[in-house]
């Protein structure tokens, strides 16, 4: 039984089979399908390469001891509640250290109907028994670590982007000849990056009310769909009868950007659509159409989004 099938004993996959040396696991939840791609690194030691289209698949498990957790999102989002009926994000470039001998969670939602991640499944003892006889000078002490780490909190987010960024970017494009040696160094680079975290650098999963969380659910999917719509934050809060600053924090927590950032992000795109669509429009024309007072600001800031200007971007792509 792998680590997977221990941790999450009681869930029921919708398949399992093989491919090139790894275990993979299929998934069907509410409106939709995922996949779990698995390797074995190490005894007590599994990487889990993650990709779900859907609602959710959540299921109820009995919380299991002695395993250890990290998730890392790369795209989308994941949504737990707790009993309390409060609500946490894992988001967009977010690292999750969970305690799964505490698993509380009463429900889990994909609230952009998307989720791209790793995650690495530590069974605490084998683990710790791989690890110190494999690499004793590392000291890695796995228990003290999930004290440390999860002594407060079932789970906890790691702040330092960039360091993570730098242990996960480039995880999924490994060539296959070298992925299990690969694989492994991550592992206890990612291991000894955490036994060293300082309290500055880590934090509890934000909490939200599910009011807070809905509202701000709800103001992402008006701006994906009305991305030229010239409205304020401000006028944001007040239509989805949420307040300003907690729109602001649940939104980053959600789509791992501010909430400005992220308009503007939505804007550009459709104003980039608009600049190579068939209806001929001038830079002038999609300037007003995206909210812009004058043409030059328009520029700057399609710019800054693409890299070169919107006649430049016209040009390359008609």
């Amino acid at each position: 039984m792998s680590n997977i099938e221990q941790a999450y004993r009681g869930y029921g996959f919708a398949g399992r089979g093989q491919k090139n040396g790894c275990t993979v696991y299929q998934l069907k939840g509410e409106g939709g399908s995922g996949e779990m791609v698995c390797y074995d690194i190490a005894p007590g030691i599994q990487m889990s390469f993650n990709q779900l289209t859907m609602d959710s698949i959540f299921q109820s498990i009995a919380p299991v001891k002695k395993f250890l957790q990290i998730d890392y999102c790369s795209e989308g989002c994941y949504e737990v509640e707790s009993q309390n009926g409060t609500v946490s994000f894992l988001g967009e470039g977010d690292l999750c250290v969970t305690d799964l001998s505490r698993q509380v969670f009463v429900s889990s939602r994909l609230p952009l109907r998307k989720y791209r991640g790793v995650t690495l499944f530590l069974e605490v003892e084998k683990a710790q028994h791989t690890l110190s006889a494999g690499f004793p000078q590392a000291e890695i002490n796995l228990a003290g670590i999930v004290n440390e780490l999860c002594g407060k909190e079932q789970s906890l987010l790691v702040k330092s982007r960039e360091d993570v960024e730098r242990i996960f970017g480039k995880l999924s494009e490994v060539d296959e000849r070298i992925q299990a040696p690969y694989y492994w160094i991550k592992t206890m680079e990612l291991l000894l990056f955490l036994s060293v975290l300082d309290e500055g650098q880590r934090q509890p999963l934000k909490i939200f009310s599910g009011e807070v969380a809905r509202s701000t659910k709800a103001v992402y999917h008006y701006i994906l769909e009305n991305p030229l719509a010239k409205v304020t934050i401000s006028e944001l809060a007040s239509q989805f009868d949420i307040t300003e600053s907690s729109l602001k924090r649940c939104f980053r927590s959600i789509s791992g950007s501010s909430i400005g950032t992220f308009m503007k992000a939505k804007r550009m795109e459709a104003a980039a659509e608009l600049l190579t669509a068939g209806e001929k429009l001038s830079i002038g024309e999609i300037a007003e159409r995206a909210g812009y007072e004058n043409q030059s600001k328009f520029s700057a800031a399609f710019k800054s989004v693409y890299g070169v200007t919107p006649l430049l971007y016209q040009n390359r792509h008609l």
